[in-house]
């Protein structure tokens, strides 16, 4: 995944007109004004609307792309390979306002559906992943990343994003992101790149991820002497579809 919370509630203020209508009403009674009212309790589970002017885009996993690189280490890490996972299969929304920091987006991916070294990936990818990946390296790897020592997929089969601060930063516009991976909940300051036409919305961008961040311990063997680098980076570019 490289450089987009929950959707804003709105507030509904009075309105001037019933400010207005009221004052008239007062000046009209002999009586004292009766005391203000007890405000009522929101009801549990009530979700305020959107924005009037917000914008619904629908994420096309067909268009869009993330790739999660993973980087050999240790004394004896010229005996492995550099790895290229790629995200497959991710929904998601975005709620777009004129105001970019009022955005917010939500996404999921299943976690059997990443592919792991895909030729094609790799060969657009430069010298770092230039390397032949035989058939049984990349099962094995596959294997070992959906099994229960890191993801765990059968036990938690989904990771979940969602948007929790949108802020401008020296370099741009910044998506403070929750990330949930097996039981493990953390978060990321991703940067974000946005272009959007009447149709379509894309964000882009590139960020590092740690293991631990997320909870996870990289894979090693030989006591550590052949590792996975604890430091990833990601790369996406996401499509969103506009929704009427």
């Amino acid at each position: 995944m490289r450089r987009v919370a929950c959707a804003p509630a709105c507030r509904i203020g009075l309105s001037a007109l019933a400010v207005a209508t009221g004052l008239l009403l007062d000046a009209c009674r002999t009586q004292p004004r009766p005391g203000p009212q007890p405000a009522r309790p929101a009801q549990p589970g009530a979700v305020s609307p959107a924005p009037a002017a917000a914008r619904h885009y629908v994420i096309d996993s067909q268009r869009s792309q993330v790739l999660v690189l993973a980087y050999r280490d240790g004394p004896m890490a010229h005996l492995g390979h550099n790895h290229v996972i790629a995200v497959r299969e991710l929904s998601g929304s975005v709620v777009l306002t004129d105001e970019p920091t009022q955005t917010s987006f939500t996404m999921d991916f299943p976690v059997e559906s990443m592919s792991v070294d895909d030729p094609a990936l790799r060969a657009s990818l430069g010298a770092d992943f230039q390397s032949t990946v035989d058939e049984a390296a990349v099962a094995g790897t596959r294997d070992h990343m959906l099994g229960a020592s890191l993801l765990n997929s059968k036990q938690y089969p989904t990771i979940h994003l969602q948007s929790r601060q949108i802020h401008n930063a020296a370099d741009g516009l910044h998506a403070v992101t929750g990330i949930v991976v097996r039981d493990t909940s953390s978060q990321a300051d991703i940067p974000v790149s946005l272009q959007s036409s009447d149709d379509d919305l894309t964000a882009s961008g590139e960020f590092d991820l740690t293991h631990s961040q997320l909870g996870l311990t990289p894979y090693s063997v030989a006591l550590g002497a052949l590792r996975v680098a604890e430091r990833m980076h990601v790369r996406y570019r996401l499509v969103g579809h506009r929704q009427p």
